[in-house]
């Protein structure tokens, strides 16, 4: 039988961007608090799981690129989320927004439906990523 280990996270300042990872229903990053639950399952094959995000409004820095990961406990054939490039790699959904550039204490935030099929599978970890650009001077770092 193995036994638990708890995962580790290190902070590295000199990173413009991190992933972050968690098993549970909620993630929260240091800027990010994303929650992805299930939301019905479609007589088309498909099932849809709510995917709700909101970025800080007391940090200060932009996130000019948001990715999205969502781990199932199944195979996934194909995916489709409004507003975000959607990749699958085999049980991975990865979702990326780019060239958003409004969450600098704004609270930014994103709450739609993921559609994934086939239908019946469970989300065993979701992850979310932040670029850390500073707004200096009507540019970015």
């Amino acid at each position: 039988m193995k036994t638990y280990e708890r995962p580790i996270v290190l902070v590295n300042e000199e990173l413009a961007e991190g992933v972050y990872a968690a098993s549970g229903a909620e993630v929260t990053t240091d800027c990010w608090t994303v929650n992805v639950t299930r939301d019905q399952e479609d007589a088309g094959g498909y099932s849809t799981y709510r995917v709700a995000a909101t970025h800080s409004s007391s940090v200060t820095h932009i996130s000019t690129k948001t990715v999205v990961t969502v781990v199932f406990d199944g195979t996934v054939t194909s995916a489709e989320y409004e507003g975000f490039d959607v990749s699958v790699s085999g049980n991975t959904v990865t979702l990326t927004r780019e060239s958003h550039a409004n969450a600098y204490y704004s609270g930014d935030n994103f709450n739609s439906l993921l559609k994934v099929w086939p239908k019946g599978l469970s989300v065993t970890s979701s992850g979310i990523s932040c670029t850390h650009a500073v707004n200096v001077q009507g540019g970015f770092d």
